[in-house]
C-alpha cells in the first residue's frame, strides 16, 4: 500500500473514440448508450473477479464499485436511453423540423 508513487501515467491508456461523427442526434445518443453499457460490463467484470476467488474475496472493493460507480452507470444509461427514445419519437413524428 502506497508503494507506487511514480510512473502511474503508464497505467492509464487513453484510446481515441471509434467514431467522431454520426448521422444525427439519435445515432449519437445510441452510440453513447452502447459505450456506457461497455463501461458497465467492465465494472461488472472487475466485481466478478473480486468475488470469484474464495481465498481472496475483496468485498470492500466490490462494495465501493457497486455503490460509487455501478449505480452511477445505471443512472447514466437510463438517462441516455430515455433521451434517445424521446428524440427518436420526436424525429418520427416531426422529422421535417
Amino acid at each position: 500500500r502506497g508503494e507506487l508513487t511514480t510512473d502511474v501515467t503508464s497505467l492509464i491508456t487513453i484510446r481515441a473514440p471509434p467514431l467522431t461523427t454520426w448521422e444525427g442526434g439519435v445515432a449519437a445518443l445510441e452510440h453513447a448508450v452502447r459505450m456506457e453499457s461497455d463501461v458497465t460490463k467492465s465494472i461488472r467484470t472487475v466485481i466478478s473477479a473480486c468475488e470469484s476467488d474464495p481465498e481472496f474475496n475483496d468485498y470492500h472493493l466490490v462494495d465501493y464499485l457497486t455503490g460509487e460507480f455501478l449505480e452511477e452507470q445505471y443512472k447514466g444509461q437510463r438517462d441516455l436511453a430515455g433521451k434517445a427514445s424521446t428524440l427518436k419519437k420526436m424525429m418520427d413524428r416531426h422529422a421535417s423540423l
